[in-house]
């Protein structure tokens, strides 16, 4: 199977894993959490196989949205469904794509040594390879803020939309509103360390599928 055809064979298979945990956390909101982490995962598996196939991600995470569209709206629970795919799925696109590490190489020095078997003489260069995160600490958390901040203007929006009795039973009380809001601050750290610890295991596995 060519490299391509298996790419987007394993994005089929991680977005329709990534849709049905979409629409368990309509059906089963009490465990959006784990759902959300679940989801998260399979769509950046393609990355987690290769960090090119950013292209990839991207294309299985919209396959993700307009399925978590349908799913919020019919099952009614929007609520639940839309901080998942507006901040859950896409802060792990980030959390990968900027720790992946860029590996550059550069000649450290050129060294002359002569041959006395030879009229010419040989040069040796000495290559040093350096890695780094693609993205700076800050800048990371940054666009996981960033995320966050438009995620809920996007869940507030589409709720107040589509289901215009749960935002006004939501906003009708200004205290639980504002410590939900509180609270998504709080929970990004946390949430950071728990993806971190399930995209390690997620990549153990996807290393060993593929040897």
């Amino acid at each position: 199977m060519k490299r391509s055809a298996k790419t987007i064979a394993i994005c089929g298979v991680c977005g329709a894993m990534s849709c049905v945990a979409l629409v368990l956390t309509g059906v089963l909101p009490y465990l959006a959490l784990i759902f959300g982490v679940f989801a998260s995962v399979a769509t950046v598996v393609p990355l987690l196989v290769d960090d090119k196939n950013l292209g990839y991600c991207l294309l299985t995470y919209l396959a993700t949205l307009a399925v978590a569209a349908v799913s919020g709206v019919f099952i009614g629970n929007i609520v639940a469904v839309a901080p998942v795919a507006l901040f859950c799925v896409p802060f792990a696109i980030v959390k990968v794509w900027a720790e992946s590490v860029r590996v550059t190489a550069g000649v450290e020095k050129v060294e002359t040594l002569q041959d006395p078997f030879d009229d010419g003489d040989t040069k040796v260069m000495h290559v040093e390879l350096k890695g780094q995160p693609r993205m700076p600490a800050f800048a990371k958390w940054l666009i996981y803020y960033a995320l966050l901040e438009v995620g809920l203007a996007l869940t507030f929006l589409v709720t107040w939309a589509l289901t215009p009795a749960v935002f006004e039973r939501l906003y009708s009380q200004p205290l639980v509103f504002w410590l939900i809001v509180a609270a998504a601050q709080v929970a990004v750290p946390l949430y950071d360390l728990l993806l971190r610890g399930s995209l390690i295991a997620a990549a153990k596995i996807v290393r060993k599928s593929l040897r």
